[in-house]
């Protein structure tokens, strides 16, 4: 097989960006090792920014025909103390909605599969990757791919593209993939039927990890329960049902929704949560969405940095392929865009999950929150993805931030 990009993993990141390349006129290939539609271990949550990228695409129909639920904020439960916040109509980066959806991964994936075969791209679903292949220079010319009989298939391609996940086996072949081995979570992941359906999503907190959930389409309950590892090792409940209820004494309110709840899908696992990467950009290759590093997004902000980072990637190659003598300053300007916008998030992110080892700080900022509503709908703006951490330091958006009508009661 040739083509000018190879996508090597076929989540939002990896769609996302077969789609623009393709729709470019590039030809495109986007493998995945699953068939789908597939399951995915996920939260579940796309935020409000989320919605400007889905228009680009052409995906916004096709995902409101799936019937996703809106998610207009999010309630914070922990150590007594309760908190909610709802996203505030700032919209400053041009975002078109003022809530989330809440949807499964498993039909919004396919949506955007479908989206990159009809900008022109071509679908290899069950087609594993092995290894890179590489030049006499020494650039990525290609790849190695397992095809659904398990004969193998070498792909030659002018560009390859990481975009297989938190466990990026491309990441760990080009060797830049690291632990963060403070931060050794799981999460178990499942749907529940016969929960009442609230317009927020809920986090709900105790000592050593959370339970986060929201409605998604269909009026199913996705939950997550995260836990260190350690945590799994020295399991003694016989089996996950009862493990996952054994916490519910720690999170009493999301144990009494979950009372009379009946689960719909087994629990799937995922983990550990935190990995790193010392670059993403390569000759010949390059790294998109979770495979560029992931640290557990308690937030909900993984599939924005997917979307997000498909689009700065597209640009990228989009101006590598047209003028190769180009390629190391476009790929520098995908790595830089990165920079500007998820490594702050990222390091906010890694700051919240330090903060949530300290029961008192936790407890204090949800009193505070509890207390000023205010500082609840900043907190949940900030993760909705349509005000960056950065725009705290300036003027005018404090004076943004007061003139927006304030959040009516959830």
């Amino acid at each position: 097989m040739r083509c000018d990009v190879l996508v090597v993993g076929a989540g939002p990141a990896g769609s996302a960006l077969a789609a623009r390349l393709a729709a470019d006129g590039f030809s495109v290939l986007l493998a995945d090792k699953k068939a789908f539609p597939r399951d995915k271990p996920c939260g579940e949550f796309l935020s409000p920014e989320c919605a400007p990228y889905l228009d680009a695409l052409g995906a916004t129909d096709a995902v409101a025909a799936l019937g996703p639920r809106l998610v207009r904020g999010m309630r914070l439960h922990g150590y007594g103390v309760e908190a909610a916040g709802r996203f505030r109509g700032l919209l400053p980066r041009g975002a078109t909605a003022e809530h989330g959806i809440g949807i499964r991964r498993a039909r919004f994936d396919a949506v955007l599969v479908d989206a990159a075969v009809r900008a022109g791209a071509r679908w290899l679903p069950r087609h594993e990757f092995v290894g890179l292949r590489r030049g006499d220079d020494g650039r990525i010319s290609g790849a190695t791919l397992r095809g659904p009989d398990g004969a193998p298939i070498e792909c030659e391609a002018r560009w390859v593209v990481g975009a297989d996940g938190v466990h990026s086996r491309i990441a760990r072949a080009l060797g830049v993939q690291r632990p963060v081995p403070w931060l050794d979570q799981f999460a178990l992941v499942a749907h529940f039927a016969e929960v009442e359906a609230q317009p927020l999503a809920e986090v709900h907190l105790f000592p050593g990890g959370f339970f986060a959930a929201t409605t998604v389409d269909a009026g199913l309950f996705s939950v997550n329960l995260v836990v260190p590892r350690r945590t799994l090792r020295q399991r003694a409940a016989p089996d996950w049902d009862a493990f996952v209820a054994g916490h519910f004494d720690r999170a009493p309110a999301f144990g009494q929704r979950l009372a009379a709840a009946r689960r719909t899908t087994p629990w799937r696992g995922i983990g550990p949560l935190a990995f790193r990467t010392t670059a993403q950009t390569f000759a010949g290759a390059a790294l998109v969405g979770d495979a560029c590093g992931y640290l557990d997004p308690l937030t909900g902000e993984g599939i924005y940095f997917a979307l997000f980072g498909a689009r700065a990637l597209g640009d990228a190659l989009h101006g590598a392929l047209h003028s190769p003598a180009q390629a190391t300053a476009a790929m520098a300007a995908y790595t830089a865009s990165r920079r500007r916008e998820i490594a702050p998030r990222l390091a906010a992110s890694a700051a919240l999950q330090r903060a949530l080892r300290h029961p008192w700080l936790v407890r204090g900022f949800l009193a505070a929150a509890a207390r000023w509503p205010a500082l609840a709908d900043l907190v949940v703006t900030l993760t909705g993805d349509t005000v960056h951490p950065r725009e705290l330091w300036r003027p005018s958006f404090w004076r943004a931030f007061r003139a927006a009508a304030p959040a009516t009661a959830p």
